[in-house]
């Protein structure tokens, strides 16, 4: 796919993306919401209860997917497949945050930091929050697509440098190479984490943030309250396991970064998180690294190892251009030229003065670069060989 076509995809589904949200009447007349591991809780005037369970290709999976509306009701009722039931009224629970206080321990934890003279121009600050937010950010120093901690100032915030506006706004509309390396940044800065035992928890455009060089730097490593969007994450919140027993891990650092890729390119954020198995999916070529990331098993889900092979794998378009800009220097230089397809030649067959062929540029590309051969051969510029 060319660059023009990615573009042009991309924004064709954020379109699309926003035209459903518009739409639907879940989100502008059920706003109230609470999102359980297979189906939805909502609440709308006057005093009507919903549940909505997901079941792909019904009534009710494209409701969740923003790809049909609520029918008419005036009583409370589930939606199963395409069976809608009344069912009796249940008042909203209260919102409770069964978050752990760790405040004390991360003041004491910023309180050893050296004290930054903080310059608005070149540093943000922020308080923590996390008892292991200070740890886990010393242990991650020194990785360039990692927040750097500089300090603390005297009232105990953190100092950071200042960095440029948020990844989804800097990145917005940008071409296939240019999301492949900033992908490629991120997965080197996730490795670099696991390596460390830090599993992030909560991979999300919010925490992305960009250099004056347009290096992408990951951010919020307090590693306390993630997302839920991991199916196994889901089903423990819904089970009321407290935070320390949530099974984050390294697989649901791989699914958040398949809805990181999305919201990325497509520069927005879903509003159920069953839109992504609907609409809410990048384009070619991006579009298979982040299926694998987001299967509902975590043991389908390819390690960060394996996904970052997945996106080098990634074609970049003029990347025939530049390989055959280089051949035609080289025929100029050498007068010669000896074209070998790594993939189907053993290596034995190289000459010293060989050009190899990656695999990208494998036998789908041999006519194009025969043709080019064979026109500077017909003018004597190399040799037949």
């Amino acid at each position: 796919m060319s660059d023009k076509a990615f573009r042009e995809e991309s924004q064709r589904i954020r379109n699309e993306d926003i035209r459903l949200k518009r739409q639907s009447n879940l989100l502008q007349k059920f706003g109230r919401m609470i999102i359980r591991p297979t189906f939805i809780e909502a609440w709308g005037e006057p005093n009507i209860y919903l549940r909505i369970h997901d079941v792909p290709g019904t009534l009710s999976g494209r409701i969740l997917r923003l790809q049909a509306n609520v029918p008419p009701l005036n009583t409370s009722c589930e939606i199963l497949g395409d069976k809608i039931d009344h069912v009796p009224f249940k008042s909203m629970p209260s919102v409770e945050e069964d978050h752990e206080d760790t405040t004390v321990d991360s003041r004491e934890a910023a309180s050893q930091l050296p004290i930054v003279n903080v310059d608005k121009s070149l540093h943000f600050t922020k308080e923590t929050r996390s008892r292991n937010e200070v740890d886990n950010l010393l242990r991650a120093k020194g990785h360039p697509n990692v927040i750097e901690l500089l300090g603390r100032t005297e009232d105990g915030r953190l100092v950071f440098p200042r960095y440029r506006d948020h990844a989804e706004v800097v990145f917005m509309g940008q071409g296939i190479s240019e999301f492949r390396r900033l992908f490629l940044e991120l997965a080197d800065a996730i490795i670099f984490l696991h390596s460390k035992g830090i599993i992030h928890r909560d991979l999300a455009h919010r925490n992305i943030l960009v250099a004056s060089d347009r290096r992408v730097v990951l951010c919020d490593l307090e590693a306390d309250y993630g997302s839920s969007y991991c199916p196994e994450v889901a089903r423990a919140r819904d089970q009321g396991l407290s935070d320390s027993e949530i099974p984050y891990s390294e697989k649901s650092d791989v699914f958040c970064f398949g809805t990181m890729i999305a919201e990325l390119i497509l520069a927005n954020n879903v509003r159920t998180p069953w839109q992504f198995t609907g609409n809410f999916a990048p384009p070619v070529p991006f579009d298979r690294a982040f299926r694998s990331c987001i299967s509902v098993e975590a043991a389908d889900r390819p390690t960060m190892l394996q996904l970052k092979k997945m996106l080098e794998d990634i074609a970049v378009p003029g990347m025939l251009r530049y390989f055959l800009i280089e051949t035609l220097v080289s025929m100029l230089t050498n007068r010669r030229i000896c074209i070998a397809f790594s993939s189907v030649l053993p290596c034995s067959s190289f000459k010293p003065d060989s050009i190899l062929v990656p695999p990208k540029l494998d036998t789908d590309h041999l006519p194009i670069i025969l043709l080019l051969g064979l026109s500077f051969i017909s003018v004597g510029l190399a040799p037949a060989v």
